[in-house]
This record gives C-alpha cells, structure tokens and sequence, in this order.
C-alpha cells in the first residue's frame, strides 16, 4: 500500500473485484462519482475499490471508506488526467488567474518579441496576430493560449467592470478550471471560446472578440451543470 491506497491496471483491479465477490465489476458498482463518473466498488472487507469510467486508464484500491473519502475531499486522484486540455496545462497559474496578468504579459512579450507595456486593445491586437502566424508555422502553446485568454479576459475585465472567474469542469480523475468574464449582469461570457476560435480559423480581430460582452447563460444557470467560482479580490 502507498499511504493508505494502492495503485492498480483496470485488468488488475477487474481480476480483483471478482476474487473478492464481484461476478461482472462492468455491472455490479455501487454507484458513479458525479464529479468523474468514475465506477466505486465497496468490498465487504471494507476496501474501496475505484475504477475510471472508461476501464482503460486505472484505478485504486482504497484501505477502507476514510481513505477513500479523503481523496475525495482533497479532489486530486493520484493520477493525471490522460486526455489533457490546455486548462490542465496551466492549472495552478490558472486557479489565481485575476493574480497572474502580468506573467501572462510578459510571457507573450518574449514569445511574440513584442514590449507591450500596458494592456489595451492594441496590444491584444498584436498579440493575436502573432499567435495566429505562430499558430500557421505550428509554434503556439497551451501555456501561449493561456496567456491570450488571460490577456484578452483583463482587458474585457476592465472595460466592462466585470470580474474573473472560473468554472470547475472534470477530467477522468481530477477537476480542472475554464476562466470566463461575469459581467454586471450577472453573465457569464465564454469569451475563451470565440478566442480560441479565431485562433483555430487563423482570423486576427480583438475588437470583434472584445466587443461582445453579451453573456451566454447567467450564473446561477451555469452553476447549475459546472459550480462557478468568482474572483472576488481583482
């Protein structure tokens, strides 16, 4: 056991449940985290037994229900997510976002050879040409998208009055975090998503992304399939 859990393959732990009293561990689970929709097994030794909801990637066997239950506060499975977006990629920076603009400003200074002291809508500009031309020649990163999303956010942020935050989604294992604008409608603007977009069709125009500020759903909507974290200390 490493701590109080062991790491096990799907095969192992499969092999395992049915040693144990599970005749099809495909059928006979408990019940699904609504978080991952991970598959938990409880054994009548008292053991835990979790599985991912595909059964390709692996699971744990947990020493009893507290252990488990721990890993459940904590939210952090002791694997990483196997299909990574670029929200995985930055996760940490991502969870403070409204305290990182800076080192997002600087990052697309160095990666864009640009000096954009102060952040306007010229700046944005520039930025996403560059990172488009990047995007051509296959150069762009997940911590430069990042950084877009993070530039353009600021700069919607302080133009509208609104304020940063996240909203919580799941990978196979552990939660990771998509930063929107909420506006003073109480909106929430998927900005990232025209974003990246436009990066995706090699189209360069802030002011278009910028100026919509209309929110998709409100946030007591949103909260209803993601839970939403507000940014409160700008």
């Amino acid at each position: 056991m490493n701590n109080c859990y062991e790491i096990k393959e799907p095969a192992a732990l499969i092999e395992y449940l049915e040693k144990h009293g599970c005749t099809d561990p495909y059928e006979d689970f408990d019940y699904q985290l609504q978080t991952n929709y991970g598959f938990v097994y409880q054994l009548k030794n008292g053991q835990v037994v979790f599985i991912d909801n595909t059964f390709r990637h692996g699971g744990l066997i947990f020493r009893d229900k507290q252990c488990f239950q721990q890993t459940l506060d904590s939210e952090i499975f002791p694997f990483e997510n196997p299909h990574k977006t670029l929200y995985d990629s930055e996760l940490e920076r991502i969870r403070s976002i409204h305290k990182n603009i800076d080192f997002y400003r600087q990052h697309l200074n160095k990666v864009c050879k640009l000096d954009h002291k102060e952040l306007t809508r010229e700046a944005a500009q520039a930025y996403l040409k560059k990172l488009v031309g990047r995007t051509i020649r296959k150069l762009t990163t997940d911590t430069d998208l990042v950084a877009l999303i993070a530039v353009f956010g600021e700069i919607m942020r302080r133009e509208t009055g609104g304020k940063w935050m996240l909203e919580k989604w799941y990978g196979t294992y552990n939660p990771y975090f998509i930063p929107r604008i909420l506006n003073k409608r109480k909106q929430v603007i998927h900005f990232n998503d025209s974003l990246l977009t436009s990066i995706k069709w090699k189209v360069a125009d802030a002011d278009r992304i910028l100026d919509n500020t209309e929110g998709v759903m409100s946030l007591k909507e949103v909260n209803k399939h993601h839970q939403c974290i507000v940014l409160e200390d700008q």
